[in-house]
Parts: C-alpha cells; sequence; structure tokens
C-alpha cells in the first residue's frame, strides 16, 4: 500500500507533464499555421490547447487574435475579456483588447490603452508596434513610422516594425523607401503571410476580392402634383488588393411621372500612390430627367503626414460633365479630409464651382463631419449649398444630411441615411435611404 501511495504522485507529474508538453505542441503549430495564414486551422488548434491548462490568459490571447484576423470581432473581444476577468493586469490581452478595437476602427480607446502600457513600460515592442499600426489607420504614416523605428532601436529583426515600415512608406507612395524594409523583413520570416501577402497580394491576401451593394431610396416633396419618387440601384465591386477596385453600377429611378435607368462604370487606381485616381462613366439611353452620358474623374493627395501633433490633411479635387437633353453642366470641386488627432472622427469642407445648362457659373460649398462612434458603428453630417439638377433643371439647393454605418458582423454593413433638401423657389424634397452591402 505504502508503495502505491508513493506512485500517485508520480503518476500525476507525469500526466501533468504530458498535458504541458502538448499544450506547447499546440501553441507552437497553432503559431506555424498562424503565420502561414491558415487562420481556421490555427483557431480549431488553439481550441484543443484552450482546454488543457488551467490558466486560459495566453490562450485566450492567441484565439482572440485568430478570430480577429477572421474579422469576427465581437467574438474576439469576447474570449479576451473572458482571459481579462480572470487576469486584469494581463498586458498580453489588455493590448490584444487593443489590437482588435483598432480593427473595427476604435481608435481612440485603443489608443488609450496603449498609451497605459507605455507609461508602464515605454519600451514594450508589442505596444510600440501597435501604436504605430493605429496611426498607419489614423492616417497619420510620420507618427506611425516613428513608433516602427523605435522598434527597431530595440530589437533590429522585429517583423511587425519592419512590415510597418513598409506598410507606411507604401501609403504615401514612397516605393523606393518602402521596398528596403520589406527585403529585410523577407530575410526575418520568408513565409510569413505578412511577407507574402504584400510580395504576392493577389494571391496571399486574406481580404474579401468582391462587393455587392444594393439599396432603396424614397422620397417625398411637399408640393401639390409631385408624386413620390423611388429610386433602386445595384452595384458589384471587385476588390484588389493593393486597393485599387472596378465596379459597375445599374440605378432604375421612378420620378415625375416616368422612369429612367441608368448604367455606371469606374475604377479606382493608383490607390498606393501619392496621388490615387478615380474615373467614371455613366449613360441613360432614354434621358427622361437624368444625364444621357456623363464622365467624371477625381485626384487625392496627402498634404500633411499626421506628424507634429496635427492631424493628416489630405487634398481632393474632382471634375464631372454630364449631359442632359437640355444642354450640358459641368462641376469642379476641391476639398479636404482632416483626419483630427486624438479622436475618430474627420472633417470634409468642399468648395467648387457649377457651369449650369444655361452656361451660368455658381460658386458651391459643402462641410461634413464623421465619426466613428465604436468599431461598427458610424455617424455623420454634412450641409451644402450648391446648385443640383433635377427633372433637368439646375437650382441653387441647399442639402442637409445625416447618416448611419452599421457593421452586421464581418461582411456585412447597413447604411441609413436621410437628406433634406430644399429646392429654391420650387419645393422641398425629403430623402430615405436604406443600403445594404456585402463583402466575399
Amino acid at each position: 500500500m505504502k508503495r502505491i501511495k508513493h506512485g500517485i504522485p508520480a503518476l500525476l507529474l507525469v500526466a501533468v507533464t504530458a498535458l504541458a508538453q502538448d499544450y506547447d505542441a499546440l501553441i507552437q503549430q497553432s503559431l506555424k499555421q498562424r503565420n502561414a495564414g491558415d487562420f481556421a486551422a490555427a483557431e480549431q488548434t488553439l481550441r484543443q490547447a484552450y482546454a488543457i491548462p488551467p490558466d486560459k490568459s495566453e490562450a485566450s490571447y492567441l484565439l482572440g487574435m485568430v478570430m480577429a484576423f477572421q474579422q469576427r470581432f465581437d467574438e474576439a473581444l469576447e474570449m479576451i475579456d473572458s482571459g481579462l476577468a480572470e487576469h486584469p493586469d494581463s498586458v498580453d490581452l489588455q493590448l490584444a483588447r487593443a489590437r482588435v478595437l483598432s480593427f473595427q476602427g476604435v481608435y481612440q480607446e485603443a489608443n488609450t490603452i496603449v498609451d497605459q502600457v507605455l507609461m508602464w513600460n515605454p519600451n514594450n515592442i508589442e505596444a510600440l508596434n501597435l501604436s504605430g499600426r493605429i496611426a498607419l489607420y489614423q492616417q497619420r504614416p510620420a507618427v506611425a513610422r516613428e513608433r516602427f523605428n523605435a522598434v527597431l532601436a530595440l530589437a533590429a529583426t522585429d517583423l511587425e516594425a519592419l512590415i510597418g515600415l513598409y506598410d507606411s512608406h507604401a501609403s504615401v507612395g514612397d516605393r523606393d523607401e518602402a521596398a528596403p524594409f520589406l527585403g529585410r523583413a523577407a530575410q526575418v520570416a520568408p513565409d510569413h503571410i505578412d511577407v507574402l501577402s504584400r510580395q504576392n497580394p493577389e494571391q496571399y491576401s486574406p481580404q474579401p476580392r468582391n462587393q455587392i451593394t444594393t439599396g432603396i431610396s424614397r422620397s417625398t416633396i411637399d408640393r401639390a402634383g409631385f408624386a413620390d419618387w423611388t429610386d433602386r440601384f445595384f452595384e458589384y465591386r471587385h476588390l484588389s488588393p493593393d486597393g485599387n477596385q472596378q465596379y459597375l453600377r445599374i440605378e432604375h429611378d421612378n420620378r415625375f411621372g416616368t422612369q429612367d435607368t441608368l448604367y455606371e462604370a469606374g475604377a479606382s487606381f493608383r490607390q498606393q500612390s501619392r496621388l490615387p485616381l478615380e474615373v467614371a462613366v455613366g449613360v441613360s439611353p432614354d434621358d427622361e430627367f437624368l444625364p444621357g452620358y456623363y464622365g467624371r474623374v477625381q485626384a487625392s493627395t496627402p498634404l500633411t503626414d499626421g506628424s507634429g501633433g496635427y492631424g493628416t490633411v489630405i487634398l481632393n479635387a474632382g471634375y464631372q460633365f454630364s449631359s442632359y437633353a437640355n444642354g450640358n453642366t459641368n462641376r469642379v470641386q476641391l476639398g479636404l479630409d482632416y483626419y483630427l488627432p486624438g479622436i475618430d472622427a474627420w472633417l470634409s469642407p468642399k468648395a467648387g464651382m457649377v457651369r449650369d445648362q444655361n452656361g451660368d457659373d455658381t460658386f458651391a460649398w459643402s462641410i461634413g463631419a464623421n465619426w466613428q462612434v465604436r468599431g461598427p458603428t458610424r455617424i455623420g453630417a454634412s450641409y451644402s449649398d450648391a446648385p443640383e439638377t433635377e427633372n433637368l433643371l439646375t437650382i441653387d439647393t441647399t442639402v442637409v444630411s445625416y447618416y448611419l454605418r452599421q457593421d452586421l458582423g464581418s461582411r456585412w454593413v447597413l447604411f441609413l441615411n436621410y437628406t433634406r433638401l430644399d429646392r429654391e423657389l420650387a419645393y422641398i424634397r425629403k430623402l430615405y435611404d436604406l443600403t445594404l452591402q456585402h463583402r466575399y
């Protein structure tokens, strides 16, 4: 009996050691799968590992991040929060939460967590890298470079910092400056998904390649004899890993007791350059009230890079020519997108000129404001005073608009919009939009 009593602890020790070995092996396997970009397999492996140790902090961290990489942000936060409930002082879990929030666009809250960690430990590499990545999301590449360079001063071969420096230069079109950092990253981890997805984005990028958007608009008019309007549209976009897009759009409008169908095609290109461009052409065969054809071109370029405590400013310009049944209109516009430092919001003032069908020129201006309230929720408002063409008449119009954008999971987005248009000496039109978008 005595020999048996001494044997029980030994058996337990053997069992515990075996479980620990199994756990370590599963963690290493999951890391290889994650780094190769096989997030679904990594998640399955981590779920096996999660069941083994009583301390779930490491597995919660890794599992939450793998869920986030698959854009299942709510599940990721639930997993990370469950780990934080047992280990509230875990820096890894706190930074994991901040990273998921940054994926969702909640930069201010994410930055607060990162700043607290850096206050405790200014040399925390994970926090410095995440601070740089958030700066990139906030359109502040200069600040991002500062953070990533601080990491390389501590760890010269840190993969995330090297990738971050590549991205920060590439985001403003500095390809020659960006390339050496990707080369160094490839030397560190040639088979890592972050390297492969930048070397060959068409093959390795995990981002969705297709987007379908459909919507319906309903308008009411406060003038007798004007029936309510109903507009519907369907749009398909192909999303390239380099940020370029190509799209086709069909719009069917029922207005003024008649109908028009509009066909539009467009593309954005040079999106990873200092001068990204967008072009679009449209045609309406019947042109009862829509333009028979039109063309539009838009360009933008950064004016500031977010350094020195100032937000990033992007200059954009656009021109549109439209041919209506009773003449042509021309619109030219200059605008700014100003990303406010420290908060998840940006302003968009614009000004321009409109030449109507009679050749008269009118000044036009607008101001917009956008705020990322939470990860899945964005709201915005705008006001404009500009000539608008309806029923072939171009009349000075003031427009007030409000919108809500709500992410429904990782692939679906819902848009709600209300607009009031006051057409001078004509009528007031109230517009209600419902739009649903799906990426796959």
